[in-house]
């Protein structure tokens, strides 16, 4: 009876031990666990907000440059490529009308209106450009809605996925919670680095807008000339494909929150595989946007 006794008494002071080691061990999980879910918000919805920003908001310094750059280099050079191919086209008509023996007023007219629109294309080019990336801007934007929506569902506790209070503690469920405290600090700093690469991505989407932007004037100084007038027609679609890579973030964040949003319960490995998985899985596609917006505007 005495040996019962004892063994009953060291059972239940082994239990009380593990119980005063698991409790604050699953404290602390919990915090962590909560924690990755704020970071992965936090992460989403800045680099949303860094994409619906604009490269003008980004860095208004730069984006002034870059347009005293167009206006006061690019423009100058344009208008002689223009010169030239003005020309060109006198000397084609000279060369087809006989000498200007058979030319015709309206022809004369067709090559002057020509070039005046070239000349006013080649002044607003700029700005012209800086509204392609509205219009993609516009886009994003009301898809950020979505987006948005989506983070704000990113909330899950702990004890959806483990029992706070398990029916006997058992040093396995220890080393079950300090194997979840290692790879939710794995999964934190993972997430980090996801953000880190996002954020570097949108930037030099917004360095490439502008410097597309820039030379704007080049290619649709072309544009008088029927031979040279693909350069500006492949330019406007590169453009169009530029603004829109935004969109396509954007839809790549929603995608993602979709897929995080439905983590409530199940198994915690399977979890976080899906939220770090799926995190690096988006980190790689955002270097994709760029191609998929290219090759659905046919820019080459």
């Amino acid at each position: 009876m005495f040996d019962i006794n004892v063994s009953e008494f060291f059972d239940n002071l082994w239990e009380l031990i593990l119980k005063s080691l698991y409790d604050p061990l699953y404290e602390s999980v919990q915090d962590s666990f909560q924690d990755l879910f704020n970071l992965l918000n936090y992460e989403v919805t800045k680099a949303a907000d860094n994409i619906k920003i604009g490269p003008k908001q980004w860095d208004e310094q730069a984006f002034a440059t870059v347009k005293g750059i167009s206006e006061t280099v690019c423009i100058p050079v344009a208008a002689a490529f223009i010169t030239v191919i003005f020309c060109w086209e006198l000397i084609h008509l000279v060369q087809e009308s006989n000498a200007m023996g058979n030319a015709k007023p309206e022809k004369i007219m067709v090559i002057l209106l020509k070039f005046g629109l070239c000349l006013f294309v080649c002044a607003k080019s700029f700005d012209i450009i800086i509204g392609f990336y509205d219009i993609g801007a516009w886009a994003a934007g009301q898809l950020g809605n979505i987006t948005s929506s989506n983070m704000r569902k990113f909330h899950v506790e702990l004890s959806d996925i483990l029992d706070p209070v398990p029916t006997k503690y058992t040093v396995g469920l220890l080393m079950r919670l300090c194997g979840y405290k290692v790879i939710l600090f794995i999964g934190k700093f993972g997430i980090a680095v996801c953000g880190v690469i996002v954020y570097v991505r949108v930037m030099l989407w917004f360095m490439e807008i502008l410097l597309y932007a820039s030379v704007s004037p080049l290619p649709y100084s072309t544009w008088v000339n029927k031979e040279w007038s693909q350069v500006g027609m492949n330019y406007t679609r590169k453009m169009l494909a530029l603004a829109f890579e935004g969109f396509f973030m954007l839809l790549l964040f929603a995608i993602y929150g979709g897929v995080v949003a439905g983590v409530t319960q199940g198994d915690f490995m399977q979890n976080m595989v899906m939220i770090i998985g799926c995190g690096f899985a988006l980190a790689v596609m955002m270097s994709k946007t760029g191609n998929i917006s290219a090759s659905i505007f046919n820019a080459h």
